[in-house]
């Protein structure tokens, strides 16, 4: 998975998203796979539900506009790949870079996690799901990832601000990216963390401005894009401050 075929696009601080069409019907060959890989997922893991996620169709700097789809169909699709030439789904995750007084806030991902286990991302991450009815804030998003994930609550952060869309390399999950900022320090946000329980990450980890540039060197393959292109965002944040 090389990071070049992962395609970075910008955006506004506050980008928009619509949903502008309704979810479109499968065909019987298609449907049939669909459902036979869900099946094999759902043996393995009994607890995947499939519920309502957002798949981008365009993506503009101010506004991205899609549809809901179920998540049986991104699992398929991220099951075979093949499948993108038919289904076409793009579907929209959050993924916000949390700034500490000491840092940025690193999050392993688990070992048994069903996508990019056992790699460093910028904590929190999910996907956009549907939450109360068909509208979508992608900071109200981004807020429930950061409470179910780290423990933080919106009060005890700055407001977010969007900087790039990044499609990920063959599953075609397009992230968000996020900066924000707290004012709790690390060992409070690690302590947290390990409070919600959350086994999204199996470890979280405090990367300093000093410290980031040689992460960035020497991550490699243990490092996320989207988070490696969030850091080097940061950075250059940092720099102007």
């Amino acid at each position: 998975m090389t990071e070049e075929a992962w395609a970075v696009l910008p955006v506004e601080p506050d980008v928009g998203v619509t949903v502008t069409r309704e979810m479109p019907r499968l065909d019987d060959a298609v449907e049939a796979r669909t459902e036979a890989i869900w099946r094999d997922e759902r043996e393995e893991r009994p607890g995947l539900f499939n519920g309502r996620v957002f798949t981008a169709d365009e993506i503009t700097p101010r506004l991205i506009t899609g549809h809901w789809t179920e998540y049986r169909r991104v699992m398929a699709q991220m099951r075979d790949p093949s499948l993108f030439a038919t289904l076409k789904l793009r579907s929209l995750a959050v993924n916000g870079l949390l700034e500490c007084p000491g840092g940025i806030v690193l999050g392993r991902r688990a070992a048994d996690s069903v996508y990019l286990a056992g790699r460093w991302q910028a904590a929190p991450a999910g996907t956009v799901e549907a939450r109360s009815g068909d509208a979508i804030d992608l900071v109200s998003q981004l807020d429930a990832e950061l409470r179910e994930e780290v423990g933080l609550e919106p009060h005890e952060r700055e407001r977010p601000r969007a900087v790039l869309a990044m499609e990920h390399a063959g599953t075609h999950i397009v992230d968000i990216g996020f900066l924000l900022r707290t004012s709790l320090d690390f060992e409070t946000i690690r302590r947290r963390q390990e409070m919600v329980a959350n086994d999204e990450y199996d470890m979280l980890r405090l990367v300093t401005r000093e410290d980031a540039p040689s992460v960035l060197a020497r991550a490699g393959d243990t490092l996320v894009p989207t988070a490696r292109m969030l850091i080097e965002r940061w950075l250059e944040r940092v720099s102007v401050r």
